[in-house]
């Protein structure tokens, strides 16, 4: 997926998403507001993987489109659990934890750190290759050298 001639639109988007987030927040729309916050940062992930303004479709389908589905997940089974226990003591934890925090580790946390990871090790080629490595190694180096 080329992203090259979208980079301003995509920056345009992070800040009205920023807003959005922000708003949604400070007015009591927390789920929304987190919800909000999922392709904001896709978003940003896009424009960290893009390599020459290009990003993988097996990088964007794995990790980054399943991390944002985790997220939404977690983001939305936290908000019905929440209220459906709001003011009430549940009879049950899953795990030890209270239900409406449980997709937030599960799915937010651990699910999205391992798909990450998984992923980034997984396609590394695919954002960042031995030789794009190599090649910003020697950047750096004849920088040191300039000063």
């Amino acid at each position: 997926m080329n992203i090259k001639n979208n980079q301003t639109t995509i920056w345009i988007i992070i800040a009205v998403l920023w807003i959005v987030c922000i708003v949604a927040g400070t007015t009591g729309h927390f789920v929304f507001g987190m919800c909000a916050g999922v392709p904001l940062m896709l978003l940003h992930m896009l424009l960290g993987v893009a390599k020459g303004g290009v990003v993988s479709k097996k990088f964007l389908i794995y990790p980054l489109a399943i991390w944002a589905v985790l997220w939404l997940i977690s983001f939305i089974l936290s908000g019905y659990f929440g209220n459906l226990f709001a003011g009430v003591m549940p009879t049950f934890t899953v795990l030890g934890v209270h239900p409406s925090f449980a997709p937030t580790v599960f799915l937010y946390w651990i699910g999205g750190q391992l798909t990450l990871n998984l992923g980034y090790y997984l396609l590394q080629d695919e954002w960042l290759s031995q030789e794009d490595w190599d090649s910003f190694c020697n950047k750096v180096k004849d920088m040191k050298e300039v000063k």
